[in-house]
């Protein structure tokens, strides 16, 4: 029964290294992306609060229409029941983002100097891009199979 329970223990942790080294390689890979290059491009060419912030904003407003695409590509792999979990999820993460912006503008308007100004605008792209890119591993794998 020990040897049992321990090549199972043994076989559930090879399992979680491997789904999260694919996840970590996945993000990785992710920080190449043509979004996050142009991103870097603007900040790079003209550093001042404004441009980093317009660049921010540009990022959120593309990252925004690749959830959007991602979405909609999903929903037309999904089952009927599946489709219904995604848009739950959806609706509860639209939710979600619009509490954490809120609360995220707010904590940040307390802190004093112009260095602070663009982060709620870094906050807000890269909270898209981190659902943008779920959806977007859902796919590939949706893909893959």
């Amino acid at each position: 029964m020990k040897k049992i329970t321990i090549s199972l223990f043994a076989a559930v942790l090879c399992f979680c290294l491997f789904v999260f080294a694919e996840t970590a390689l996945a993000y990785v890979m992710a920080e190449n992306h043509p979004i996050d290059i142009e991103m870097s491009r603007m900040i790079d060419e003209d550093s001042s609060t404004a441009s980093v912030m317009e660049a921010y904003e540009y990022a959120s407003k593309e990252w925004d229409k690749l959830l959007n695409e991602n979405y909609k590509a999903l929903m037309g792999k999904l089952s009927k029941q599946e489709q219904e979990k995604l848009r739950a999820s959806q609706r509860e993460w639209i939710k979600y983002r619009d509490l954490e912006f809120a609360f995220n503008e707010e904590y940040w308007s307390k802190f004093m100097g112009t260095m602070y100004i663009p982060f709620p605008y870094a906050f807000q792209s890269n909270f898209v891009r981190e659902r943008a890119l779920r959806l977007g591993f859902y796919l590939e794998d949706l893909n893959m199979k």
